[in-house]
């Protein structure tokens, strides 16, 4: 529920606070020749676990300008300008990190909704779908269960498919479901 979900939010934020915290402390009590900037990877790739798909950029903008400041207050101990090309690299590398988090969440975010409708379009469907694994019923649509001529899909789920047709057909049933798996073409 929504309760559940803030809860899991407010731990995500804070433990991407914390990390990046703790990380711009190391980073600023460092000489600037220690790459401690580069585990802000690390809480950049929490925000997988926020909501909201495109949580990565702002954290990656944060997380720059963190590593910009750092730059100013870290100990000196080699070329400034090699210090600020190897920043400039990471922060790219940070906002590419970014765009691919959002692209993963947005794969998943249609691979869910594909789901919804697959499932939207199953259960509407005249026709009988039944989806079985070992002869066992795994699922099956409305259509399937009136033409099982049985008032819920509990009473079918884990039985055996071939058992419930009559025994005069369990042979064809069979070898069509054989010939199904290997990929033939069905003609009813």
């Amino acid at each position: 529920g929504t309760i559940r979900w803030e809860r899991n939010t407010l731990a995500v934020l804070t433990y991407i606070l914390c990390s990046a915290l703790i990380i711009f402390y190391l980073d600023i009590i460092t000489p600037l020749g220690l790459v401690v900037w580069v585990l802000y990877i690390i809480p950049l790739f929490l925000t997988l676990f926020l909501r909201w798909k495109y949580a990565s950029y702002p954290w990656a903008g944060i997380f720059i300008l963190l590593i910009a400041i750092s730059f100013f207050l870290s100990p000196r101990d080699m070329s400034e300008l090699f210090a600020l090309v190897d920043r400039v690299f990471f922060a790219v590398l940070l906002i590419v990190t970014a765009f691919f988090i959002a692209q993963y969440k947005q794969t998943v975010e249609n691979l869910q909704n594909s789901e919804e409708r697959y499932r939207y379009l199953t259960a509407c469907s005249p026709v009988a779908i039944l989806v079985q694994e070992g002869g066992k019923i795994l699922y099956i649509n409305p259509a399937g269960i009136r033409l099982f001529a049985s008032d819920k899909k509990e009473d079918l789920l884990g039985k055996d498919l071939v058992q419930m047709i009559s025994p005069d057909s369990r042979d064809n049933v069979q070898q069509r479901m054989a010939q199904a798996l290997l990929g033939a073409k069905m003609h009813i």
